[in-house]
């Protein structure tokens, strides 16, 4: 890959008064033939899994695709706080990116989701008649599941500073209560936790040609986790045409300053080439 084989800019889409960051990955050689939107995980998932994504993209912009990773809301760059976002927010802004994306001319149109990312580009893809493909990264099963891996975060912080520990019922309880709890720097609102709670992987079956879900393990090979094995089960039996693979690896998103993944790079630009 050379670099003089794409360009990169960042700019802001104005939504209904918010502001969304972005940065645009294109091919300089001939016109994109490609979109690919990428949506991001949740919270610190997203800042620590950024230099694999940008990675990625840059990989995808030298094979032919327009590629756009978004902040949305409360996000990285984009405008807003975190207390203030919610699932249908950042639904509005992917929704807005996407017609965006898609007025630049490179169709056909591709979500590519990390994480939270993967169940928001789901989400997308029911309420668009214009979704080719999906590329799914270790997709969270669930909105809940979700909150409470961001909560032991809070867990971790006190038994490490000696503090009161909390654990995930006193937690929840604060959540269903209205409060709002900081948590890694970040306020979680009752109503964010609450409404993510409600999302579920299995309801969102997507609607496109094809479903990409790669999976990141300790070992490679075919064996899937069995919830996400459930998932998959259960959007073939509604007519999803999903390929899944097991790539080995570590989970980056957890991990600051993680090494590029060959194999998932690899796979990844494979499932998305262009035909």
């Amino acid at each position: 890959m050379n670099p003089v084989d794409f360009s990169i800019n960042g700019s802001f889409l104005e939504h209904r008064g918010r502001k969304l960051f972005y940065l645009l990955l294109e091919p300089v050689a001939a016109s994109a033939q490609g979109s690919i939107l990428f949506l991001p995980p949740f919270a610190e998932e997203m800042n620590k899994s950024r230099h694999i994504v940008a990675s990625q993209a840059r990989e995808f912009a030298a094979a032919g695709h327009r590629v756009m990773l978004l902040d949305v809301t409360g996000c990285g760059d984009a405008g807003g706080d975190f207390s203030d976002a919610s699932w249908q927010v950042w639904l509005e802004d992917a929704l807005f990116a996407a017609d965006k994306l898609v007025a630049m001319g490179a169709v056909p149109l591709n979500l590519w989701g990390l994480r939270l990312g993967a169940l928001l580009a789901c989400e997308v893809s029911r309420l668009r008649s214009d979704v080719q493909q999906l590329l799914l990264w270790q997709p969270v099963l669930n909105g809940e599941q979700q909150i409470d891996q961001f909560l032991r975060l809070k867990t971790m912080v006190s038994a490490v500073n000696g503090t009161v520990s909390f654990d995930r019922k006193t937690l929840w309880s604060e959540l269903r209560a209205g409060r709002s709890l900081e948590v890694a720097g970040y306020d979680l609102s009752s109503a964010m936790a609450l409404e993510l709670a409600k999302v579920r992987l299995n309801d969102l079956n997507p609607v496109c040609q094809q479903v990409h879900w790669l999976e990141i393990s300790a070992l490679s090979g075919d064996t899937f986790p069995v919830a996400a094995q459930s998932v998959i089960s259960h959007w073939q039996q509604q007519g999803v045409n999903v390929g899944k693979r097991s790539i080995a690896g570590d989970p980056f998103w957890r991990t600051v300053d993680a090494g590029i993944n060959a194999s998932l790079q690899q796979c990844s630009s494979d499932v998305l080439a262009l035909q």
